[in-house]
C-alpha cells in the first residue's frame, strides 16, 4: 500500500476501514467544523405533476439563481444541489443565519410576480425556501459532499420539517450562536414538532 500522504480521496475512503492511517489521513484534510445550511425549494413533486419535469427544472434553476447571492454574500460555499436542495457552509453560525435571512428576502422579491398556483396547474407558480440549520464537525469534499450528524440535522429540518420561509436550527446551531441579531426572535420548537424531527430545534423568525 502507497503512502497515505500520496493517496487520493477516493484511496483514502477505500481504505480507512482497515487503515487508521488511511482514516487519520482523511481526517486531517477534510474534517473541519462548520455552519451548514440546506434550503429546500418547495413542492417540487406536486409542480412535476403539474407541469412536468422541464418546467420544473428551469423554475427551481431559476429560484436559486435568485437564492445563490445570499450565500456568496455571506460568505458561504456551495457544496451540492440535489434536485430542489442546496447545501452551503459557512465559517460561522452568524454567516449562516445571516444567509437564510437573506435568501428568504431575495425569495420574496423572486415570488413578487409570481401568480400561478400549482393546483390549479396554472404556471409561474411561487418558490418557497425552507431552511435548515446546523452546525458542528463534518467532513467536507468541496464541490462534491458532506457527512455528519449536523448536517444530517439541517437536512431534516429544511427537507422534511420546515414550511415556507421557516428557518429552522439544531441546538448545536442555536448554542454556537447565542443571541441571534437584533430584530430576529428565535423560540424552541414545540414539543410535536420536536417529535416530528426527531430532535430539539429552534424556530427563528425574521421581524426586522
Amino acid at each position: 500500500m502507497k503512502p497515505t500522504a500520496d493517496m487520493s480521496r477516493e484511496e483514502l475512503i477505500d481504505f480507512a476501514l482497515n487503515s487508521p492511517e488511511a482514516a487519520a489521513e482523511l481526517e486531517r484534510r477534510y474534517r473541519s467544523i462548520v455552519a451548514v445550511l440546506v434550503v429546500d425549494f418547495s413542492s417540487m413533486r406536486a409542480r412535476t405533476d403539474a407541469f412536468g419535469i422541464v418546467h420544473t427544472l428551469s423554475t427551481i434553476r431559476a429560484a436559486i439563481r435568485a437564492y445563490d447571492p445570499a450565500i456568496e454574500a455571506n460568505g458561504g460555499v456551495p457544496v451540492k444541489t440535489v434536485a430542489d436542495t442546496v447545501f452551503a457552509t459557512f465559517d460561522a453560525p452568524e454567516h449562516a443565519l445571516m444567509a437564510a435571512l437573506d435568501g428568504n428576502r431575495r425569495m420574496r422579491i423572486f415570488n413578487a410576480d409570481r401568480d400561478g398556483d400549482i393546483c390549479k396547474r396554472i404556471p409561474h407558480a411561487p418558490i418557497h425556501p425552507k431552511t435548515g440549520l446546523g452546525f458542528g464537525s463534518a467532513l467536507v469534499f468541496p464541490d462534491e459532499n458532506l457527512y455528519g450528524s449536523e448536517v444530517n440535522r439541517a437536512f431534516i429540518l429544511g427537507e422534511d420539517v420546515g414550511d415556507h420561509y421557516e428557518i429552522l436550527a439544531s441546538d448545536d446551531f442555536s448554542t454556537a450562536l447565542g443571541t441571534p441579531p437584533a430584530g430576529v426572535g428565535a423560540h424552541a420548537a414545540p414539543h410535536d414538532r420536536e417529535m416530528e424531527a426527531g430532535f430539539p430545534f429552534h424556530i427563528y423568525t425574521d421581524f426586522r
